[in-house]
């Protein structure tokens, strides 16, 4: 009863209180809103251009916060940061705060992140001077794009500066049927000097192989590299050649051919550098064997789509002392292998695969390819053999190290059986991992080699 009592007296308190408010003054209890213009000298944004970290900062100001919005997201401290790993231009908006509410405008900066961080090589560097393509007049020249040999209009491409995006409406199936080649006044004169080139492309969709050529424009069998690169969706990629001898060529032409596209794919090419090799400071990875053409993963002419991987008795034995096999899960083409418990050995870690696969032809060039995601890094050992016979094998690799907390694209290349085989057997040794990996394996192709 008494509780009611109270209630009822708190009624008129609240009518007596709302009566004494005018409308001019109940929107704000003690002031005004801030006005953000007015604190456009507070915020501060600074680049960290090798860490590739935008921090932001509100200088403390009477009575007044900042509401940072960040890509989206929602931060009411005086200081913040993030990371970013593509270069381009960003921006940041602020707002600003008090007791009686938050700005209806905003301070927007704009900063620049100079580098995309590859997980791999990334490239030379396209700020120097001595990059001939940074004062370079670059334009669009007529292309082809023909899905399925019937051409269409060219795909839109927009630039900014000697950067730009390509967008690929239509998908296409083969080699030159996306055309697209840029003109430049970019010359060169046959000496002793030898050049190096290099170029991001980071794609939206998987790609088998977009041809890259850089060519007399009146010959296109005069040319300083013709070569193709398969991108990741999502991942940027560095396409490099280094110590190529120099050609008298007027108006180089730089070619791309996007033949082979998913539909709706977009690219964006980025940092092109091409420059004296005595000019470059940077030293580039020794280059591997490139990638081949890859067909689809669900193609049939990809061998593993019917090779039914299952696993079969292993040998996981920290301090050689064994212990149950990894748990392993084979579902929609992925292989999920998870090892709690850490080795520190080559084949302590043994996971086999029994495949329904017989190879007949042994003078038959192959290539296998399987992308590798792992919470650790270290190096495993990966082999292709006949299943009755482990010095019948295709290859046996542990010179790749796995990413933490990224993926392995392990490819071999033109490879030979020695003699035929009824079976195969796809092997890994996880010898030297740390506890609690996690291993994911997927688009795994094994194909009649390609180029």
């Amino acid at each position: 009863m008494n509780k009611i009592f109270r209630l009822l007296g708190f009624v008129p308190m609240m009518l007596l209180v709302l009566a004494s408010c005018s409308p001019e003054d109940f929107s704000a209890p003690n002031g005004n809103i801030p006005e953000a213009s007015d604190y456009e000298d507070n915020v501060e944004v600074t680049v960290d251009q090798e860490t590739n970290y935008a921090y932001f900062n509100f200088k403390s100001s009477p009575g007044v916060s900042p509401v940072w919005i960040i890509d989206g997201t929602y931060n009411g401290n005086f200081s913040a940061q993030k990371y970013y790993r593509k270069a381009g231009t960003y921006t940041v908006e602020c707002k600003v705060k008090n007791a009686n509410g938050i700005s209806d405008g905003s301070i927007v900066k704009t900063f620049t992140i100079n580098k995309t961080v590859m997980n791999g090589f990334g490239g030379f560097d396209a700020a120097s001077d001595k990059n001939l393509f940074k004062n370079a007049t670059v334009t669009r020249a007529a292309g082809y794009y023909a899905p399925g040999w019937s051409q269409i209009a060219d795909p839109a491409v927009s630039m900014s500066g000697n950067d730009f995006t390509v967008t690929l409406p239509a998908a296409t199936t083969d080699q030159w049927q996306c055309q697209v080649p840029f003109e430049t006044n970019i010359s060169t004169v046959a000496s002793d000097d030898t050049y190096d080139f290099s170029v991001i492309l980071t794609s939206t969709k998987d790609h088998p192989g977009v041809t890259i050529k850089f060519t007399n424009p009146n010959d296109d069998n005069d040319f300083y590299f013709a070569e193709k690169q398969a991108l990741k969706a999502g991942e940027p990629i560095c396409f490099y050649m280094t110590g190529m001898p120099s050609r008298s060529i007027d108006n180089l032409k730089l070619f791309f051919d996007f033949g082979g596209n998913d539909e709706n794919t977009e690219v964006v090419v980025e940092n092109i550098t091409f420059m004296k090799s005595s000019d470059n400071d940077i030293e580039a990875p020794e280059k591997g064997e490139p990638e081949p053409v890859w067909v689809d993963v669900n193609s049939n002419d990809n061998l593993w789509k019917t090779a039914n991987p299952q696993q079969i008795a292993g040998y996981y034995a920290p301090g050689w002392s064994q212990i149950a096999d990894p748990n392993v899960t084979v579902s929609d083409g992925k292989i999920t292998i998870k090892l709690p418990e850490a080795t520190f050995e080559r084949w302590q870690a043994q996971v086999p695969f029994q495949l329904d696969l017989a190879i007949d032809d042994v003078d038959e060039e192959y290539d296998f390819l399987a992308v590798i995601e792992s919470n650790n890094e270290f190096k495993p050992m990966i082999k292709l053999t006949d299943a009755e016979d482990d010095d019948n094998f295709f290859f046996a690799d542990d010179s790749k190290s796995l990413v933490a907390g990224g993926e392995l694209r392990f490819f071999q290349t033109k490879v030979k059986l020695p003699r035929p085989c009824s079976s195969m057997k796809l092997f890994f040794d996880f010898g030297g991992n740390p506890a609690n990996t996690e291993i994911t394996i997927s688009n795994i192709i094994l194909q009649k080699h390609r180029e």
